[in-house]
């Protein structure tokens, strides 16, 4: 092994290791709120809404376990009248214990995109942990605190207009499985953040609600525009700010999204998904963890093919800087008639470096090659850019 290669390595671990100090048991909230399986999605939502929560436990018997409810699941399931009850919306997480390490319980927040999940005694919750919890921690490591965001960034930005209606945003959450998104208006800056949270509270004043997607706002059309239900005057952070200071904010003000603003122009956006995203990527373990999300039905017959051709790639990545998290969503919408078209956007963390790119496709096969060959071509390049750098340092000295 190089010895470049083997300092990398020697960081990692003792990035690993100062991180996964930290468990489950001692971050995680003892007080938390949950729901009875009876209760109607009504009540739930307006729990949910009332208390600013995402997901809320559902419990039986003295806080045995039974599953979660999510906006993300009701939303998926827009059609369910209201009277609907908990246990039928229910999924279960995986298992989280006070003793599972920090980086474990990263790579579990990333799998289900939760922004907290229940921590488990047995077959009780005995605790909550959340994003939050976990971007605590990271400005405890000084490599991490250090980190640019602009290294970490999603710089191929999904926004709406101001003028858009609310179903533009509402539609482009779903695809991406997000939560957030920025508002710019016809010049490219960034005038405001519009979340599924104002969406909700706005649709919770109409009178008339009898589904779920009426409720989460998926469901009813909305004809007001995105600008009239947006936050202004978000706050932002430069490229250069350091990952320490941006969790800061996003902590002491409570959001978990952060535009990356240089010039007054959207350059990025950061999120606490991605930082969890970055400590997952420093779990041990022998194989690079792979992520794909957004698939519809009729698509999954691909997936071993899309499988095939990503681990592939991977491979020939891992010859140039070896590669610890991949993850890839997959968006379908039609464009020309009945004729389906693929956006993809991938994020490969490396031991270098976080590289994030997309693919726009009418196959998706071919989407996923463009896609990850755009990802290979990143490394290539930042490896030899890393490398002449190196040589003229030592030139120099």
């Amino acid at each position: 092994m190089k010895g470049e290669n083997l300092e990398s390595v020697k960081v990692r671990e003792q990035i690993r290791s100062v991180l996964d100090l930290t468990k489950a048991g001692d971050i995680m909230k003892t007080e938390f709120e949950v729901v009875d399986p009876e209760t109607t999605i009504s009540t739930v939502v307006s729990r949910m809404r009332a208390l600013d929560l995402h997901e809320i436990p559902v419990v039986e018997d003295h806080n045995k376990f039974v599953g979660i409810v999510s906006y993300a699941s009701l939303i998926k399931r827009r059609n369910l009248p209201i009277t609907t009850k908990a246990k039928s919306v229910i999924e279960i997480p995986p298992k989280i214990t006070s003793n599972t390490v920090l980086t474990d319980l990263a790579e579990k927040v990333v799998s289900t995109s939760y922004r907290q999940m229940p921590v488990l005694r047995g077959k009780r919750i005995s605790g909550i942990v959340s994003r939050e919890d976990i971007v605590r921690i990271v400005p405890k490591v000084k490599e991490l605190a250090s980190m640019p965001v602009s290294e970490i960034m999603t710089t191929d930005v999904q926004s709406v207009r101001e003028k858009d209606p609310i179903r533009v945003a509402v539609d482009l959450m779903s695809k991406l499985e997000i939560r957030a998104l920025p508002v710019v208006d016809d010049a490219g800056k960034l005038t405001g953040i519009i979340g599924i949270k104002e969406i909700i509270n706005y649709n919770w004043q109409e009178q008339r609600r009898e589904t779920v997607g009426e409720l989460v706002g998926s469901s009813k059309p909305i004809e007001i525009e995105v600008g009239s239900l947006a936050i202004d005057h978000p706050l932002t952070v430069a490229p250069q700010t350091h990952l320490q200071e941006a969790i800061r904010i996003m902590i002491e003000n409570k959001i978990s999204t952060l535009p990356i603003v240089e010039d007054e122009k959207l350059k990025g956006i950061i999120t606490t998904y991605d930082i969890v995203e970055l400590v997952a990527s420093f779990k041990a373990r022998d194989m690079v963890y792979v992520q794909i999300t957004g698939l519809e039905e009729e698509d999954r017959l691909s997936l071993d093919v899309m499988d095939e051709e990503i681990e592939r790639e991977l491979k020939k990545i891992a010859k140039i800087s070896k590669p610890t998290l991949f993850t890839l969503h997959v968006s379908k919408y039609n464009e020309a008639g009945n004729v389906a078209k693929y956006s993809l956007n991938g994020r490969l963390i490396t031991e270098d470096k976080v590289f994030v790119a997309k693919a726009t496709e009418w196959n998706l096969m071919k989407a996923t090659i463009s896609l990850m060959h755009t990802l290979s071509e990143m490394v290539k390049d930042t490896k030899e850019e890393m490398v002449a750098q190196r040589k003229k340092v030592r030139i120099s000295s």
